[in-house]
């Protein structure tokens, strides 16, 4: 009667560290790094302790479903001698009943729900799971070896690192959006970053009949003037028609001269120019390069097609930017 008392009491005990096992590996894998990291700044020793862990992830996870496996096993076969002790030949179909309701219920089905995004049971279990680590080390290798045959076997290599696609990604910000964790504007934000690297240049130009150019021999008070009447502060340069772009200017560039009837080609700049198929992305690139904010579109015969500034090219992922200078009608539409 005392075995059976005291094997009952280590039953419950198994099926105890069996739920810490299954809390700790769910709060594990549905950490937030960026917390973790944050914890580290501060100071938190839990937090360094899973910080290192984060580092290898597969054998936190492979020691943990170990432990768990073993643990699960061991009250298994306690229960069945207990049940057979008692009932006799049925007993072993008893424990398996029993067992897998409670193994369910008490052992995994719970203990995940709790762990799920747990931060502070991440914290908790850290050291725990740090000793887990290190006490099954030596089975977690000779498992991963025999596991990396297997698969050998059959022809495949075993893959590295898995990658998370963009539709994974996407789909992980609208469900974060559905639990409310993520705002639609940092979803849509995510979206247009990955739809960034296939946007062309002639989507988001201006079109030459709305730009505003200015004559290589137009005075600098002209540009002035023009600037305080548009709210633009860059122009293209041109010098006969809007066909034949010879630079642009900056009219802060107006202040190293005096002299203000000086033409506008005494502070001209070199104009970027491009093909209406350049990529957003490249084209971002290529502004960073250069150092300019403008760009001349060009059709493939060299004929002005529209403007682009790099102020359009970041509105594709952060949306419109208003500035001191974007008055309502001064604004103009994109094609």
């Amino acid at each position: 009667m005392l075995w059976i008392v005291i094997s009952v009491i280590v039953i419950i005990c198994l099926v105890c560290v069996s739920a810490f096992f299954s809390s700790a590996e769910m709060a594990f894998v549905s950490i937030n790094r960026a917390f973790v990291k944050d914890k580290v700044r501060e100071g938190d020793k839990h937090a360094k302790v899973l910080d290192k862990l984060l580092q290898k992830p597969d054998t936190v996870i492979s020691a943990i479903v170990i432990g768990n496996n073993l643990v699960n096993i061991f009250s298994s076969i306690l229960a069945g001698a207990v049940t057979t002790l008692v009932f006799g030949s049925i007993g072993i179909g008893i424990a398996t009943i029993v067992m897998m309701f409670v193994v369910i219920i008490f052992s995994e089905s719970t203990p995940k729900s709790l762990g799920f995004h747990n931060m502070n049971l991440a914290l908790r279990v850290a050291r725990p799971l740090a000793f887990i680590t290190w006490l099954f080390y030596p089975l977690v290798i000779l498992v991963a070896r025999i596991s990396d045959g297997l698969i050998g076997l059959t022809g495949k290599k075993k893959n590295g690192r898995s990658r998370v696609t963009e539709k994974e990604i996407m789909a992980m910000m609208r469900l974060g959006e559905a639990e409310g964790t993520i705002e639609r504007d940092e979803r849509e934000m995510v979206k247009e970053v990955f739809e960034f690297d296939e946007t062309r240049a002639y989507e988001i130009y201006t079109p030459k009949e709305k730009v505003v150019f200015i004559h290589e021999n137009d005075a600098l008070s002209h540009l002035i003037q023009t600037s305080i009447n548009t709210g633009f502060s860059r122009f293209p340069v041109i010098r006969n028609d809007y066909h034949d772009v010879v630079g642009m200017v900056h009219v802060k560039d107006t202040l190293k001269k005096d002299d203000k009837t000086m033409p506008v080609k005494s502070i001209m700049r070199p104009m970027l120019k491009i093909d209406s198929n350049m990529k957003a992305d490249d084209l971002l690139r290529l502004m960073k390069l250069k150092k300019t904010h403008l760009a001349l579109l060009q059709t493939t015969d060299g004929k002005t097609k529209g403007l682009i500034s790099m102020e359009d090219v970041i509105e594709e992922i952060f949306g419109e930017i208003a500035d001191e200078h974007d008055l309502e009608h001064f604004s103009y539409d994109r094609v």
